[in-house]
């Protein structure tokens, strides 16, 4: 049986070329987020229609699944504090986690 050569250059290429094409596609979009069975979508959707209102920051959310909550970072100034809305994913209700330290600047 005849061995044919491998051409290692080739095969070195064509896992750098197959490692780019996942990459682009996780960084265009990739699949829908997902915590538990909730989109990263139906959460900001949700989160519009609640108390949070409009004032989501992209780019700024993260599942935590142990509480099964999406965390998004909201656009609101008060001193002291880093609110984020937090959505339930089993209740689909939404409401601002105001993020206080209690730290007073003066």
């Amino acid at each position: 049986m005849k061995r044919i050569p491998i051409n290692y250059q080739v095969v070195v290429i064509i896992i750098v070329i197959f490692g780019l094409v996942v990459l682009a596609y996780l960084y265009i979009g990739g699949p829908a987020q997902v915590c538990d069975s909730m989109t990263l979508e139906e959460a900001k959707q949700i989160a519009i229609a609640s108390e949070c209102g409009d004032m989501l920051i992209e780019g700024t959310q993260f599942c935590n699944s142990d509480t099964h909550t999406w965390w998004i970072d909201l656009d609101i100034e008060k001193e002291g504090c880093n609110p984020a809305c937090v959505i339930n994913t089993e209740t689909k209700e939404a409401e601002i986690n105001w993020r206080c330290t209690g730290v007073v600047i003066e």
